[in-house]
C-alpha cells in the first residue's frame, strides 16, 4: 500500500526543523569536525572508499569523498582516522525503551531516567536510532519531541506507543505487559484505537498475531486488516509480531510494511517469497531474540565479553549465570525454541537470495535482551545465516532507513544526511566481529562519550 506522498513532505520537513533545532540548541553552526583518511563504507551497499573524509557541521554531513578532493574548512576540529573504518549508526528496526531495569520488567519502571538511560547505552554501542515497538509509556512521545527540537540524549526514537493484540492475547502474559498492550476485539473498536495512537503521536502501529504455541487466541485477519487499513489512513507504518506462515500472507496481503519477526514454524515458499517482493515488504529476523531464549542456559563466552560488560551491572550479571541459566535449562519450550531458530536462519538467507528486502532489528529491551550489545550480536547471527557483513550493514542503514521513511535525512552517510555514524578500528568486512572494536561514535555530529 502506497503512502501518501503529502505525509513524506510533511515528515521530511519535520527532520528539516529537527536539524534546525539541534543546530540551535547545541551551537553546532560553530563546530565543524573533519574525520580525514578513513576507510568509508557509506552503506548503500557498494565497495567501501578508502582515504575518505567526512566534514561535519550543524548535526549533517557537510561534504563527503576522497581526502585528495574534499577540503578542510578553517579552524576545523581535524581527527585522523588512518587505519580506521567509518560506517553508518546502526538504526534497530525493532526494539523496546523503557520498561526494564536488569532483569525486572514492568511499567513502574517506565521513567524518563530509565528511558533515556537506555537511549544512551543505544548510542554507546553505535546503534544511533531505534524504534519501541508497543510497549511505551505516552512519556516517549515527550522524549522523542524533544529530541526532534535539538536535544540528545542518546539513540533517536520512534515509537508505537501501545501495540495491539486478542482479548487476553499474546504477551499480555509477560510482567507489566497487561493493561499495555490494547485488547481489541472489533474492527471498530481497533480502528478507534488507531486513531488515538495517531491522535497521540505514534510513528508506526505494532500488533502481536502470535497464538504462542496454541496457547492463546490470535489476533484474527478481521481485526488486524482494520489496524492495518486504519492505520494507513491515518498515516502510520505497520509492523507484526508473528510466528507462523500462514499469518505472515494473510498480513501482507492485508497491506502490513513490516513483518517484525522471523517466520518459524516452517520454510517460506514461493507465494510469500512473491508477496513481500510485490509489497515491497521489509523482513526482521531478530535472530537474537530467538537465540536468547535459550542461549543462557549453555553459559554462552560472551557474558565475560568486556564489550557485553560495559553495558550490564554484576547483579544482572549474576542473575543471567545462575537463576536464569537454570530456568532456561528446564524449559519445556527449549527444544522448540532451538528448532524455531534453525528455521528463522533458513528463512533469511532464502528470502535474502530472492531478493526480498531485509531489515535489521532485534528486540531488544525486553528481559535479558541487551540494548546495544545485542544488535552487534544480531549482526554476528546475520553473517552466521549467509548474509555478508556488507548486505547487513546495509540492512541496519539503508534499508531501516527506507522502511521508516527517513531516508532523505538519515541511513546512508552522504553530503546533506545527518551525520550519525560509527568509528571502527578494524574492517567489519573482514570480519563482522570486528564491530565491537570502537573506536568512537558520532550522533547529530557530536561525539558520544
Amino acid at each position: 500500500m502506497l503512502i501518501s506522498s503529502s505525509h513524506d513532505n510533511d515528515f521530511s520537513l519535520m527532520w528539516r526543523l529537527w536539524f534546525l533545532g539541534l543546530a540551535s540548541a547545541l551551537g553546532l553552526s560553530a563546530q565543524v569536525i573533519v574525520l580525514q583518511n578513513a576507510r568509508l563504507i557509506d552503506g548503500n551497499g557498494g565497495a567501501p572508499l578508502e582515504a575518505a573524509t567526512v566534514v561535519m557541521a550543524d548535526g549533517k554531513i557537510r561534504d563527503i569523498g576522497p581526502s585528495s578532493r574534499v577540503k578542510t574548512p578553517e579552524a576545523a576540529q581535524v581527527v585522523d582516522l588512518s587505519g580506521k573504518t567509518i560506517m553508518p549508526g546502526i538504526i534497530n528496526l525493532h526494539g523496546h525503551v523503557g520498561m526494564v531495569k536488569g532483569l525486572s520488567q514492568d511499567m513502574a519502571n517506565y521513567t524518563r531516567e530509565n528511558a533515556e538511560a537506555q537511549l544512551k547505552m543505544y548510542a554507546m554501542y553505535g546503534v544511533t536510532s531505534t524504534t519501541s515497538m508497543g510497549t511505551d509509556d505516552d512519556l516517549i512521545v515527550e522524549i522523542r519531541d524533544e529530541q526532534r527540537r535539538g536535544k540528545v540524549n542518546g539513540a533517536r526514537v520512534f515509537t508505537a506507543l501501545q501495540g495491539f493484540t486478542s482479548i487476553g492475547g499474546y504477551p499480555t502474559q509477560a510482567p507489566g505487559v497487561k493493561g499495555v498492550a490494547q485488547e481489541v476485539a472489533t474492527s471498530a473498536q481497533a480502528r478507534a484505537w488507531v486513531n488515538r495512537l495517531a491522535d497521540k503521536g505514534a510513528d508506526v502501529a505494532k500488533m502481536w498475531v502470535d497464538s504462542h504455541h496454541e496457547s492463546f487466541k490470535k489476533l484474527g485477519p478481521t481485526v488486524y486488516s482494520a489496524i492495518i487499513e486504519q492505520a494507513h489512513k491515518r498515516d502510520l507504518l505497520t509492523f507484526a509480531h508473528l510466528y507462523e506462515l500462514s499469518d505472515a500472507k494473510g498480513l501482507v496481503k492485508a497491506g502490513l510494511d513490516v513483518i517484525a519477526h522471523s517466520i518459524r514454524d516452517e520454510e517460506v515458499d514461493d507465494e510469500l517469497i512473491n508477496l513481500l517482493k510485490k509489497n515491497n515488504v521489509t523482513y526482521v529476523a531478530t535472530l537474537s531474540r530467538e537465540k536468547s531464549t535459550f542461549i543462557y542456559a549453555d553459559s554462552p563466552a560472551w557474558l565475560d565479553d568486556p564489550f557485553f560488560r560495559k553495558g550490564v551491572d554484576a547483579a544482572t550479571l549474576e542473575a543471567l549465570k545462575t537463576p536464569l541459566k537454570a530456568t532456561q535449562a528446564k524449559d519445556p519450550e527449549r527444544d522448540i525454541n532451538i528448532k524455531g531458530l534453525a528455521i528463522a536462519m533458513k528463512n533469511i538467507k532464502k528470502l535474502s537470495d530472492a531478493g526480498v528486502r531485509i531489515g535489521f532489528g532485534s528486540d531488544t529491551g525486553p528481559p535479558a535482551r541487551f540494548s546495544g550489545y545485542f544488535e552487534h550480536w544480531e549482526m554476528e547471527l546475520m553473517v552466521e545465516a549467509g548474509l555478508t557483513p556488507m548486505q547487513v550493514i546495509q540492512a541496519a542503514s539503508q534499508t531501516n532507513s527506507e522502511a521508516l521513511r527517513v531516508a532523505k535525512e538519515f541511513g546512508t552517510l552522504e553530503k546533506g544526511k545527518a551525520a550519525d555514524l560509527v568509528v571502527l578500528n578494524q574492517n567489519p568486512l573482514d570480519d563482522i566481529l570486528n564491530t565491537h572494536d570502537i573506536h568512537s561514535v558520532y550522533l547529530a555530529g557530536q561525539k558520544i562519550e
